[in-house]
Order: structure tokens, then sequence, then C-alpha cells
């Protein structure tokens, strides 16, 4: 049986550990549907909840994480029965972006990697565009020595493919890499790969793990 590196450790074992591979939404930026519809539609949560409904809960928007719709095609889609939200609908896919917040313990685990002389990686499930611009707008994005990004190369996460994808790019060892995700199944994806893992989902859990 495989147990999470926290399991396993009282505090982080930086002597067996040679690289730190981090997933973007919730761990680094917080992504919350409900959070950004209530700061774009003020005032009116039935609207809100109308476009998570039409947005985040469709197939439509994983496609764009796989990088198979545009943004145009997934508007499109995601209106096709309800066109009086077209406009609501562009104005979530081209503004939630701006909206985001950084995660200050992901930000605090990736300064302590690159503080003890580790290589740190992201594997994440995003949409191409709205990458770059959340790349272009936090400058922590530079500390990382490689990317791995779920619409540029057609593979979304759980899929063990994208990790053995980062694997050979980067020269991982599996036992060596540990990987930091919000999401069990993604964590439990590396791990049955034979990769260290760890799941944030607990706040502070993360920070107590690095405290030295």
């Amino acid at each position: 049986m495989r147990l999470t590196i926290d399991d396993q450790y009282q505090r982080m074992p930086w002597d067996a550990l040679d690289a730190v591979v981090f997933d973007v939404g919730n761990v680094l930026v917080v992504f919350s549907p409900e959070e950004l519809t209530a700061e774009l539609f003020p005032g009116d949560p039935e609207l809100g909840r109308r476009i998570r409904e039409h947005v985040t809960s469709t197939p439509y928007w994983c496609m764009l994480d796989h990088g198979t719709l545009s943004y145009e095609e997934a508007l499109t889609a995601m209106t096709v029965h309800a066109p009086e939200l077209r406009e609501a609908v562009s104005r979530f896919l081209y503004g939630w972006m701006d909206l985001k917040h950084t995660v200050p313990e992901g930000i605090e685990a990736l300064r302590a990697v690159k503080a003890h002389g580790k290589k740190a990686y992201i594997i994440s499930n995003y949409h191409d565009g709205a990458f770059r611009h959340v790349e272009q707008k936090y400058d922590f994005f530079r500390l990382f020595d490689g990317k791995v990004i779920s619409a540029r190369v057609g593979l979304l996460k759980p899929d063990p493919a994208i990790y053995q994808l980062a694997r050979r790019t980067f020269g991982l060892v599996p036992e060596r890499t540990l990987f930091i995700d919000d999401a069990p199944l993604n964590v439990e994806a590396a791990m049955n790969l034979g990769w260290q893992g760890f799941c944030l989902n607990r706040p502070g859990a993360l920070s107590r793990f690095l405290q030295e």
C-alpha cells in the first residue's frame, strides 16, 4: 500500500526529493466557480447558478482544458439551448481569469522548494489562453523549471499519460518526485505511477508539513 508523503513523514523530507510538481488550480491560484460568478454577477445568485450550470458543469469546459475547443466554439456550445445567456457566458469565459487570487500556502511551498535547491514543475488541466494570462499576471510562475499544460499537450489528469509525459520530458525519477494537487484522484494517479503525493485540500496542512 502506498501512503501520501505526509503520512510517511512528519516533516517534508527534502533529502528524499529531487523535484516537486504542482497543480495550478487551488494549489497556486484559487478556482471557485461560486466565488467567480458572485464577483462577475453581484446580487444575482440565480444568474450565477445558471452560468455555472452552462459553463463549468459542462463537458465543454473540459474540452477547453483538453484543447479540443476554441473559446468561440465553447461559447456557442454552452448557449445552444440558452441563447439569452450568451452575453453573460461570454463575460464569464473571457473574464474569469482576471479575478484569480493566489493560494498563499501553495506559493509558500514553491518558494521552499526553490530555497532547498529542488526543481519545480507544473502539471495542470488548464485552457491555453487562460494559462498564458495567469502566467503573465504572476511573477512566481518564472520560478518553475518546466510546465505541462493539458490544452497544449492534449492530455488531462488523471490520465497516466500526462504524468508519463512530464516524467520523460523533465527526466523525473518517480520515487524522488512529489506531486501536489487538490484533487484526490489526480494525486492517486501520480502515486500509482510510483510518485510521492500530497493532497492540498486541508487548509494549513501543507504549511505545517513544511515547517523545519
